[in-house]
């Protein structure tokens, strides 16, 4: 089956809430987090469904889904463009393309600054983005760590130019 990625539709956010739960689980190791009474982690994805700054990008095989990258207005080290706020891909559909894929759809679907980051201990997602980055800007990406403010790790920097 083909691999489609498109922005979310509002029936695609209970499947986005679900994988969300998977997310935050696959991150627990690195990302102290408790789940509530339910054994849910939580993730409110109001703003997505209501905020027009806000994005959800979805990748699905076939009627499955394979993954989904939330986009938000920068937040980090800058104050105009984009921030990959989440990205996730199913473990099954890891290592076929789909990631990369669904990464490059979010950044060429908001074309301008960028932020991406990764928590310090996340190696795999910083080669996974340094890769990513560098195919779609030519290697033009500059790397910072950040260690101050409500997050830490580091962020590559990067422009994204709009289709011709």
């Amino acid at each position: 089956m083909p691999l489609i990625v498109r922005r979310a539709r509002p029936g695609d956010f209970p499947a986005l809430q679900q994988m969300l739960e998977l997310y935050q689980y696959d991150l627990s190791d690195i990302w102290p987090q408790d789940a509530d009474t339910e054994a849910k982690y939580g993730y409110n994805l109001e703003r997505y469904e209501l905020d027009e700054r806000f994005h959800a990008h979805v990748a699905l095989e076939g009627s499955q889904y394979a993954g989904f990258a939330l986009v938000s207005p920068a937040a980090v080290t800058r104050r105009e463009g984009s921030w990959m706020e989440q990205f996730f891909v199913l473990k099954r559909y890891r290592r076929t393309g789909s990631g990369r894929a669904l990464a490059l759809h979010a950044l060429q679907s908001h074309p301008g600054p960028w932020e991406v980051g990764q928590m310090p201990s996340n190696v795999g997602a910083r080669a996974f983005w340094r890769k990513v980055i560098s195919e779609q800007t030519r290697g033009e990406f500059v790397e910072v760590q950040v260690t101050e403010g409500w997050w830490h790790g580091q962020v590559q920097q990067f422009h994204v130019r709009a289709a011709a």
